[in-house]
């Protein structure tokens, strides 16, 4: 049987962070005026048949991107000629010069893409997918796993480390077997690095670990890979599989300490996470996963389906301590999560874009909200980040002229490109404000990614795109051109979930800066057996979690910093409803 290699981007696979707005007194929210866009440009050439697939940033706000292009393509100063049908790329961008700083090309004879970027540190992480028989990556080629007469995908993972004006491969590795095996999404916490995908060979090989398919020659099975990054290579801690008769996709995956969550969507009458089955009735529908990572194994904790008669897809996931925020796409006439139903605004046949919330309750999880996002024409939800512990900002494709969300109408315009940052007010969500760029026809947003209060939107669009006074043009009519735009939020840095006690002096943490170990130390809850401690990075990533009891005379628990660079992160507690952070200076 033959597969179709779907080369667009589902969403922006990594990146979707926020510097952290839990460093600094909480205010109400309240309805605000939306946030001009700042700046505009031309990704790539006004023709460059370039294609930005994801973004992310780094704690001195520089940006990377990465994505596909073919011919010639001049990024910056660096000029890249492709050495085949399309190559792969990343990508690094500055905010004090705003110019590319360099620009890196893998890729071999044929069609390759990176379809993920993320950061740890200066290490550069890259995934994607490669049909050439060999793609070089640096000094390292990779071959690939089907025959010279085939047409085979194989998928992969490198690292670069990033030398601030230069970049240089250290590693690749290659995941898949004799058919079609796809990266979507990259996830990386330290030297723990995540992978998802699907992979329809009837035996994938993971490093050292071989992967049987469910349903070889029909479908694709979903999996999750975990690599331990090493100085020189990296090596297969373990890889879970998602089962079942119909085809089953990874978009996107979030890391909050040792939980991994996946979303997507699952095809056929039933889809299997290790133990559990999901129902599935034979749509295409979503889906949001957990796993929990115990070093070198894991195992499946609870897998939740968004249930439609139509074909529904998640495409990005952002997580922010016990709560996790969805978003995608809805060609249902009703989409139900949980207790929550939301309808397509458009006529049968059309989609609309769609976020929802999902509360973590360890071995289970319940949907929280959710909110429909369209009007009568095709919509498309393609972004999240998260607005400090309050709630998401929703990117997506808007071709409708319309758009509301429940009962609220976002902006008008004629922009497709659209932004909208949502409160999550705990059983329901509220639009703050919106904002659109780009044109009403023919302008996709791929990806959305925080860097402090600077938001970063990606995408494409054809022929003209305006983003406040600004004006992009491509070089020729209905030329597809990468654009990059960005806009300050100021409210980024200066809100926090609503809290009670926990907002008063008696949450401490000392010394501070530290070095080796900090105390925190909290007031009695009453009524509150737990609290939830969750070690943030400067980016909003979740570095460690840990659940605590939470005594009747308060707590004192002395938390160990071994292992992390100096820098400025966040501690934030979760206790009850009680949710607030504090600032901490590691030195």
């Amino acid at each position: 049987m033959k597969y179709v290699i779907n080369f667009i981007s589902r969403s922006c696979r990594a990146g979707a962070l926020l510097l952290a707005g839990w460093l600094s007194a909480p205010m109400a929210q309240a309805q605000t005026p939306a946030p001009l866009w700042q700046s505009a440009l031309v990704v790539g050439g006004g023709s460059s048949n370039l294609s930005i697939k994801s973004t992310t940033s780094n704690l001195g706000g520089d940006l990377y991107v990465a994505g596909s292009f073919s011919g010639i393509v001049t990024i910056g100063g660096t000029t890249m000629i492709s050495a085949g049908g399309t190559d792969g790329f990343v990508a690094k961008w500055s905010p004090t010069t705003n110019a590319f700083v360099w620009a890196y090309r893998f890729g071999g004879s044929d069609l390759d893409q990176v379809t993920a970027v993320a950061l740890s540190g200066t290490r550069v992480y890259v995934a994607g997918t490669f049909i050439s028989p060999t793609a070089a990556f640096g000094s390292t080629n990779l071959t690939n796993y089907g025959s010279a007469t085939s047409i085979t995908t194989d998928a992969f993972v490198a690292r670069l480390t990033d030398a601030g004006s230069s970049a240089t491969v250290d590693w690749a590795q290659q995941f898949g077997g004799s058919s079609q095996d796809v990266a979507n999404t990259l996830a990386v916490a330290g030297n723990s690095v995540f992978v998802g995908g699907q992979f329809a060979s009837a035996t994938a090989q993971f490093g050292s670990v071989s992967q049987a398919s469910s349903n070889a020659g029909v479908g694709y099975d979903g999996f999750v890979v975990k690599l331990t990054d090493g100085p020189t290579s990296a090596t297969v801690s373990w890889v879970q599989a998602i089962t079942g008769s119909g085809s089953k996709y990874v978009n996107a995956l979030a890391l909050n300490g040792a939980s991994v969550y996946a979303t997507g969507s699952i095809g056929g009458p039933n889809a299997t996470f290790g133990t559990t089955t999901v129902p599935n009735g034979g749509a295409s529908n979503a889906f949001l996963a957990k796993l929990n990572d115990a070093g070198s194994s894991s195992t499946w904790q609870w897998a939740l389906r968004a249930n439609g008669s139509g074909s529904d897809q998640s495409n990005a996931l952002v997580v922010n301590g016990p709560v996790i925020y969805i978003a995608g796409t809805m060609s249902s006439t009703a989409l139900v999560m949980g207790s929550h139903t939301i309808a397509n605004a458009g006529p049968n046949g059309t989609t609309d874009a769609f976020v929802a919330a999902v509360q973590d309750a360890g071995s289970t999880a319940v949907w929280s909200w959710a909110r429909q996002a369209g009007g009568t024409a095709d919509d498309k939800g393609t972004g999240l980040a998260l607005y400090g512990t309050s709630g998401v900002y929703l990117a997506g494709s808007f071709a409708s002229s319309t758009v509301t969300i429940g009962g609220t109408t976002l902006a008008a315009g004629s922009g497709g490109a659209l932004v909208a940052r949502l409160s999550d007010d705990g059983p329901s969500a509220t639009v703050d404000w919106s904002q659109r760029g780009g044109s009403v026809t023919n302008t996709m947003a791929s990806c959305l990614t925080m860097s402090g209060t600077r938001m970063y939107m990606t995408g494409s669009f054809q022929n003209t795109a305006t983003f406040g006074s600004q004006t992009l043009n491509s070089s020729s009519a209905g030329s597809s051109t990468n654009f990059l735009a960005h806009l300050v939020d100021p409210a980024a840095l200066t809100t926090t979930a609503t809290t009670s006690a926990l907002s008063s002096s008696d949450f401490a943490l000392y010394p501070n800066p530290a070095h080796g170990t900090s105390t925190l130390t909290l007031p009695a809850l009453p009524g509150t057996a737990a609290a939830t401690l969750t070690l943030r990075d400067a980016m909003g990533r979740a570095l460690r979690t840990l659940t605590v009891t939470l005594p009747t005379t308060g707590l004192r628990h002395e938390m160990s910093l071994a292992g992390l660079p100096a820098g400025v992160y966040a501690v934030q507690v979760q206790a009850g409803q009680n949710t607030a952070a504090r600032r901490l200076v590691v030195e």
